[in-house]
């Protein structure tokens, strides 16, 4: 399994995998509505000072996460999927987030939210407030 940045050829199965995420959690898969951001990933994170990353074993996605601006300042966890079924979602999960916790500097961030659900109290664990706000140093 390895851990890297989406593309376009991508879109399709982060799309199936939201689908089976929310069906599993008898939620409805809107790409109309509240899953529209999974529509053009390049445009939606890429494109808005972010990034997108998947878990990929063998060709198949099971996981993926997205985070991008929500100020200047300010950068969004704002997505996190994992099969149901997936028994490494906590190492996949924490994988995911120290990526994205290495990249807010870089992107000369000064803080990183999270609004994604993510288990347990990995966020704490990393130094997220109980609110789940991070502060970073930009790397200039």
């Amino acid at each position: 399994m390895q851990i890297r940045i989406a593309n376009r050829q991508d879109e399709k199965k982060i799309r199936a995998l939201a689908e089976a995420v929310a069906g599993a959690a008898g939620k409805e898969f809107d790409l109309q509505g509240a899953d529209n951001d999974l529509i053009n990933v390049e445009a939606n994170y890429f494109g808005k000072q972010g990034l997108f990353l998947v878990a990929d074993r063998d060709g198949e996605i099971i996981a993926a996460g997205g985070a991008r601006a929500k100020s200047e300042d300010i950068l969004e966890i704002s997505r996190f999927l994992a099969s149901e079924d997936e028994g490494e979602r906590p190492e996949i999960e924490a994988e995911m987030l120290r990526v994205m916790i290495d990249f807010a500097p870089r992107m000369l961030y000064r803080g990183i939210e999270c609004s994604a659900e993510l288990g347990g109290d990995l966020l704490e664990s990393r130094g997220f407030d109980p609110s789940g706000c991070l502060q970073v140093t930009p790397d200039f």
